[in-house]
């Protein structure tokens, strides 16, 4: 959880995005005394549980529980990811005619990785949280549990990356990138996460996070992966004031997943 502000003076108390799909572990109550220490830091509460949250957590008093959704592959004995065809043909043509992959085990090339983030949150109006970005991956770049993939076209510019993190289930989750607007970045992007794939199978890895989105697009993307929607709970907390004042807001807070 981060503390920050809305409109610069309501204090907001949320799960930072790139924490979005990691989530609550550990006992149940481990879980509880979390969620009773965020729950009374702030005016404004949104808080995302993550896929793995125990059942058992009830929501406090006066809160709204939305479901949202994460996408999830399950590797599988004899047949892999189970990625179709066309993903593996797009990969596929990347490398051969468009461009190259690089896997980065250690901190270099995660700059590139949150460049192009800012970029594709920017061009879609979206907040980037680029300060606290920035010092999360400092603290976590060389980290042995945390891998980064960037796709080159043959000009030797990065328009495909994204950041990847090893949970201890044996779970690798896809936990921020972007792409830049290019002939190949579509292309580039599926070649990336299939070498993301195969490095988290490399490791050990049973079950690969996309990471979920509430966009559409990206959500049928992520789908013809052949990942499976997987339930996430979010508790959210604000004035009765707040809801009709900055109802967007609440809408945007509240929006539940399309599949639950």
């Amino acid at each position: 959880m981060t503390q920050t502000s809305l409109k610069a003076f309501l204090p907001l108390a949320c799960t930072p995005p790139w924490a979005l799909h990691i989530g609550l572990r550990g006992s149940l109550e481990t879980q509880q005394a979390l969620v009773k220490a965020c729950a009374s830091r702030s005016l404004l509460h949104v808080l995302d549980l993550g896929p793995s949250a125990d059942p058992a957590l009830r929501v406090p008093d006066g809160w709204k529980e939305v479901t949202r959704h994460t996408r999830q592959l399950t590797w599988q004995e004899g047949d892999g990811w189970g990625v179709g065809k066309t993903r593996r043909k797009q990969a596929r043509r990347f490398l051969q005619d468009e461009g190259n992959l690089e896997v980065h085990l250690d901190a270099h090339g995660w700059d590139e990785v949150v460049a192009l983030h800012r970029q594709a949150r920017t061009r879609k109006g979206l907040a980037h949280h680029g300060t606290d970005l920035s010092a999360l991956v400092k603290r976590i770049a060389d980290a042995p549990w945390t891998f980064a993939v960037l796709a080159r076209d043959h000009e030797g510019r990065c328009v495909a990356s994204g950041g990847f993190v090893i949970l201890p289930d044996q779970t690798c989750v896809y936990a921020f990138g972007g792409q830049l607007r290019s002939r190949s970045s579509g292309r580039a992007t599926v070649a990336m996460l299939l070498a993301a794939m195969n490095e988290a199978h490399n490791r050990g890895c049973t079950t690969f996070d996309f990471g979920g989105s509430q966009d559409p697009g990206v959500d049928q993307f992520y789908a013809e992966f052949g990942a499976v929607a997987v339930p996430m709970r979010r508790w959210v907390k604000a004035p009765v004031w707040f809801q009709r004042v900055f109802s967007r807001v609440w809408t945007s807070w509240t929006q539940a997943s399309p599949h639950f």
